[in-house]
């Protein structure tokens, strides 16, 4: 197999004479080829393809190439040299540990975190048991859509909690800069659930909200059919420890033996955060991020991104990613960028108003969005524990008496800019469901918060024109990008308490759906490298 990089042509039809000219070759050389990664050379806005040689075995036949398998190669060869790329993105499983486990392990929340680590520990033969504290995701899309339609709120099943996490109503977005044999696990099994094959070579891939719950669904018969169980609507509500090991966990009103626990209740989980602090569980304060959503029409992003390539289908909807450092030193970015997509409500608790942004699959939706978020850390807080968490709640009880029954708190980026709350829309009329209020933002954030933002609108505007006067809309708060607090872990990712695994983006390990299963599997292969089989258990914890 032969790696090629970086085999640049304007349209997918050009790639062989591209690959050919490229590696030197005559046209019947080249048996076949595959694409191994997709993306886009903003440079010159011209695709950009990278590509996998590998032999067809038809076009082997038509030219009198003999294919055989491995077992003839083997008998007929007296020395063989077996030669692989440099990068092997083949996953291969830890091997099994010696020691015997009394109780099946358990898995708590069933976001991207959780459900790899249910995944392989199924794959594997260990038989998890899943606890999630909201609904399965048929239901609970039920009870979110009564939210949105209604703004009644269900406190343990919403956007933030139930089955597949915050991030089964998001984007979707599969981008990792991670070379981690894991994210190609990651992928390969998406596919198999359901997902394109697309993700497997786009440079940016994405599954869309609508796709993702379909996707979710399947990886739970899979590992049901494996042996796991699953309890839903069942939340971890405290934890029993002998000399510093794990022994017992309460879920719901039940008390069931458990050495091992994989922790990965997502970000929005603070009731459980501080139920594991009371039971001695260390963790500490991480600087996290707050700020905005802003919206503007899609076209618009198209042509500011794109200019001549603005209708080009094989480039929109088009994206963008920005930053910047203010004056007072706080980093300013550009996050989870939802092209063809909606501001959604995103609450989880009663009297706090959350947003978020998601696209479904098509990503057709006439606006795109993006959080505009400013980095905050115990300078701005305190360095008092779950003072970081107790920021972020403040400012959400406070913009939701701003805007009221979960309203959005929304002002044109102009208006913010010139501290006036505004008084009509302008070309971009927001995606939020619920309604909004018209508000000034400058108002709700601290001052650091408000020069961070201001400046880096004015900056945004001057590389992008338009950026805010065409009509950009700003919609608070988004709070919930990642964790204010992390779990603390040792090397072998237990806590301090032996047998409890925190991972993913709620024990502060992750940012995002792949990081957060890359950081699942590797909570499941921790357990699976020191316990032996589910089939060797001296005691199964019956379901």
């Amino acid at each position: 197999m032969i790696r090629v990089f970086q085999v640049k042509c304007a349209y997918e039809n050009e790639v062989e004479a591209q690959l050919i000219k490229k590696l030197h070759i005559k046209k019947e050389d080249l048996l076949g080829y595959t694409i191994h990664r997709r993306s886009v050379d903003a440079r010159h806005q011209k695709v950009l393809f990278s590509y996998d040689k590998f032999p067809s075995e038809e076009i082997a036949r038509e030219i009198g190439v003999e294919m055989m398998g491995l077992e003839e190669v083997v008998k007929q060869s007296d020395i063989i040299s077996v030669h692989v790329p440099a990068m092997d993105e083949t996953y291969h499983f830890v091997s099994s540990g010696t020691r015997i486990m009394n109780t099946r392990p358990v898995v708590v929340g069933f976001g991207p975190a959780g459900m790899f680590a249910s995944l392989i520990l199924a794959e594997a033969g260990y038989q998890p048991i899943v606890v999630e504290r909201g609904s399965m995701v048929s239901l609970r899309k039920e009870k979110v859509d009564t939210f949105w339609q209604t703004g009644k709120l269900d406190p343990e099943c919403n956007v933030q909690f139930g089955e597949g996490g915050a991030g089964a109503f998001s984007d979707g977005k599969l981008t990792t800069r991670s070379k981690d044999s894991r994210a190609r696990k990651v992928l390969e099994e998406l596919v198999d659930f359901g997902a394109k094959e697309d993700i497997l070579i786009d440079a940016h891939p994405h599954i869309g909200t609508d796709a993702f719950l379909k996707i979710i669904e399947n990886c739970r018969k899979k590992i049901i059919d494996l042996g796991g169980t699953f309890y839903f609507d069942t939340c971890l509500k405290d934890i029993k420890t002998k000399q510093n090991k794990l022994a017992e966990i309460k879920i719901n009103d039940t008390w069931i033996p458990c050495e091992n626990m994989i922790l990965t209740i997502g970000h929005s989980a603070t009731d459980t955060i501080r139920m594991l602090h009371q039971n001695g569980v260390m963790m500490e304060n991480k600087p996290y991020a707050i700020g905005v959503r802003i919206e503007h029409k899609q076209e618009y992003i198209n042509r500011a991104m794109l200019k001549d390539y603005a209708t080009d289908p094989r480039l929109i909807p088009a994206r963008y990613q920005l930053t910047h450092t203010a004056s007072n030193n706080k980093g300013v970015y550009t996050f989870c960028m939802c092209p063809g997509g909606y501001v959604i409500p995103s609450s989880s608790s009663k009297e706090k108003l959350v947003v978020n942004g998601m696209s479904y699959a098509s990503r057709s939706g006439e606006n795109a969005n993006s959080a505009l978020l400013v980095q905050v850390n115990e300078e701005d807080y305190g360095n008092e524990l779950f003072a970081g968490l107790q920021y972020q709640e403040d400012l959400e009880i406070k913009a939701y008496h701003m805007a009221g029954d979960y309203k959005v708190c929304l002002q044109l980026a102009k208006d913010y800019l010139e501290n006036k709350v505004s008084v009509r829309l302008d070309d971009v009329k927001p995606t939020y469901a619920l309604g909004y209020q018209f508000v000034d933002l400058n108002e709700l954030f601290d001052p650091a918060i408000n020069q961070a933002l201001h400046e880096a609108l004015i900056v945004f505007e001057k590389r992008v024109p338009g950026f805010v006067s065409e009509g950009a809309l700003l919609s608070a708060v988004e709070s919930r990008s990642s964790s204010s607090v992390r779990i603390i872990r040792d090397h072998d990712l237990q806590s301090n308490i032996q047998g409890i695994y925190p991972g993913g983006e709620g024990a502060g390990y992750a940012g995002g759906i792949m990081t957060s299963a890359i950081d699942g599997i590797k909570c499941a292969e921790s357990i699976i490298c020191r316990y032996q089989k589910h089939d060797t258990m001296k005691q199964k914890t019956e379901g």
